[in-house]
């Protein structure tokens, strides 16, 4: 069988992300605290009146346009984090863990699905694994595999023109509006082809399903397999795992998504899928387009417990190819005629500081080579407010992917805010990148990183 050659050459990590280990990894506020204080401290001490007038002294009001969305991010940091037991399920519900893939990463599909079937039947009595993938994929690896396998046709088409991964999605939820399986008992649990569930990923299904009167969940991703393979990826990925824990963590909470959610380790009730859909024409950011019209129609958004363990791209080529078609997925959106206004505007903000960034990146380089003054306290301790916060995410996010993956994080966690001018230059040439090859993003298509 050809999944079992593969088998035979995969490592079953997934064995060891227990609720214990999940567990072991918290936010802790009084570090984020010790961060910003001795941020402010360092400042007020040394901030000077003097000012002869410089424009990169006027230049560094840009470090304060950051301060929204590092307030949005210390709010997160604030929310209670609740405890997450064992349990199983009590409810008829059924939930399909659903994997979208091109069918090119075939061992990183088999660890998928491997990873379903090792931790799901310990504590839910109805669920299936869905896998889909386009009709020319290699039959022998998906047949033998032990899910559902769904080949959308070569000649299948959405009324709205939807292309690439978005096709797929609306193949998969129109088959389960044909078979009924839209219903408010049916969740489906969608992933990417390298997602892979631990022991606290399924305990937060079901805490989700039966303990929250939510429709719609989310909740934080982390990349701890083959953490370290390229140490500057894994290093700058820290960022999102913090971004995930404070931001996402926060909207979440709230009950609307408005800063954009992730594709995977999203949980839907199936009938909010089947209304809503997955065809919103050539658009590459179906997720963001999925969650706003999710919000638009009224539903409410959770918080899901645990995590979903997942893998930073293996080489700087690969990280600035992800990047690129993230960008390529906002500006997508932006020019979709049936986006909301209020959806656009979010993510023209986003992508406009993400641009940001490379400026703001430069002017400290700069301030480091030839110092100026700051143009007032306040500006001063604006900045310093928010480098600190953006410190704090990458500690955390370090602390977390390292301890998931079994490492010793402290000295790693030292030399991951040491690099962080380099890691912040990576993220902000890769805003640039994606934009200035948009023009020519549809020859390229939709392209697919080594997983």
């Amino acid at each position: 069988m050809a999944s079992q050659r593969i088998q035979e050459r995969i490592e079953e990590f997934w064995r060891q992300y227990t609720l214990e280990r999940s567990q072991a990894v918290r936010v802790s506020r009084g570090m984020f605290l010790v961060f910003v204080f001795s941020a402010l401290l360092f400042t007020w001490m040394t901030f000077t009146t003097r000012k002869p007038w410089s424009p990169l002294t006027e230049a560094k009001y840009l470090w304060d346009v950051f301060l929204p969305v590092t307030l949005l991010s210390a709010w997160g940091l604030t929310v209670k984090e609740d405890k997450l037991g064992r349990r199983v399920q009590s409810g008829g519900y059924t939930v399909i863990f659903q994997v979208v893939t091109r069918g090119v990463n075939k061992e990183a599909v088999l660890r998928s699905v491997s990873s379903v079937l090792y931790w799901a039947p310990k504590y839910l009595r109805n669920f299936q694994v869905w896998v889909v993938t386009e009709e020319d994929a290699d039959r022998d690896f998906f047949d033998s595999l032990e899910a559902r396998v769904l080949y959308v046709p070569r000649d299948y088409s959405t009324p709205m023109g939807s292309r690439f991964k978005t096709r797929a999605l609306h193949y998969a939820s129109r088959v389960r509006v044909e078979e009924g399986l839209n219903r408010r008992d049916v969740w489906v649990y969608f992933m990417d082809e390298e997602s892979v569930v631990g022991e606290d990923t399924v305990l937060g299904i079901i805490s989700f399903v039966e303990d929250q009167d939510r429709e719609v969940g989310q909740g934080v991703i982390t990349y701890p397999n083959f953490w370290g393979r390229n140490l500057l990826v894994s290093y700058q990925d820290s960022l999102r795992v913090g971004d995930d824990m404070s931001r996402f963590r926060l909207q979440a909470k709230l009950g609307k998504v408005y800063l954009g959610h992730h594709g995977s380790h999203l949980l839907v009730r199936a009938d909010v899928e089947g209304k809503v859909g997955w065809d919103f024409g050539s658009v590459r950011a179906e997720d963001a387009v999925f969650g706003g019209s999710v919000t638009a129609e009224g539903y409410r958004w959770g918080f899901l417990q645990g995590f979903l363990y997942e893998q930073s791209p293996f080489t700087l080529q690969d990280f600035l190819r992800q990047r690129r078609r993230w960008v390529w997925g906002k500006l997508d959106l932006m020019r979709r005629v049936r986006t909301s206004r209020k959806l656009k505007l979010i993510h023209v903000l986003d992508l406009s500081l993400w641009l940001l960034s490379l400026p703001s990146e430069v002017l400290a380089i700069l301030n480091l080579v030839y110092p100026t003054p700051m143009p007032g306290l306040i500006p001063s301790l604006i900045s310093s407010f928010s480098f600190a916060t953006v410190l704090y995410l990458y500690w955390l996010g370090h602390n977390v992917n390292a301890t998931l993956a079994g490492s010793k994080w402290f000295p790693s966690a030292l030399l991951n805010i040491a690099l962080v001018p380099v890691l912040g230059g990576m993220e902000a040439l890769s805003a640039w990148y994606g934009l200035l090859t948009y023009r020519r993003s549809w020859r390229i298509g939709f392209e697919i990183i080594r997983k």
